[in-house]
């Protein structure tokens, strides 16, 4: 969903980019450096979330979220979209999210239950975008819970984590039952293309 707005801020993350270029940063180092901060988040989940875990995790997870965006705008604005780029971007992310809601487990932050099926849609959601593009069909932008949409849930429910304990974990269903109507929409919306 969020995607579809890409247009409105991709000129403040390619402006971002600039210094990132600059310094000598390829886009593939600002994948690694946003993968890296996920494992982060991932293992501050698992500590538990103790006060300090806690503005640790949103503030890692903020700047994850910002070098998940600014590495394609770099891409983009410089020329250096590579069919490789994108599989270490693509790899990279789901091994970040399988790190996130790992963490979440691991720490007791969330129901099993709703930890795995978070995890499994969220997986999901990707894989049902790979597999219908082999066959000539583009699904981004296609559902309501991509992964800019998934994590910007876990940042606000970990944001008020100290208020209720509960909305952390309700953030995290709110993902599993979202990412699971976006993959319903996506196998629809792909039933409807390979049908004609």
């Amino acid at each position: 969903m969020l995607s579809r707005l890409q247009f409105v801020v991709e000129g403040f993350f390619q402006s971002s980019s600039k210094l990132f270029h600059r310094v000598g940063f390829s886009p593939n180092s600002l994948t690694l450096m946003g993968f890296l901060l996920a494992l982060a988040a991932g293992a501050l989940y698992w500590g538990g979330l103790s006060s300090w875990e806690w503005i640790g995790a949103v503030l890692v997870l903020l700047i994850a979220s910002f070098f998940d965006a600014v590495d394609g705008a770099m891409a983009r604005k410089y020329g250096k979209i590579s069919k490789f780029g994108g599989v270490l971007d693509s790899v990279l992310d789901r091994i970040g999210e399988i790190a996130l809601y790992s963490g979440l487990l691991a720490g007791s932050l969330v129901q099993p239950w709703i930890g795995m099926w978070a995890l499994s849609a969220a997986l999901m959601v990707s894989y049902v975008r790979a597999r219908v593009s082999v066959e000539g069909v583009t699904l981004k932008g296609v559902g309501i819970a991509e992964r800019p949409e998934r994590l910007l849930i876990l940042i606000v429910a970990t944001l008020f984590w100290p208020l209720s304990h509960n909305l952390l974990a309700g953030g995290v269903l709110l993902i599993a039952i979202l990412s699971s109507i976006t993959v319903a929409s996506r196998v629809y919306r792909a039933s409807i293309a390979l049908s004609r």
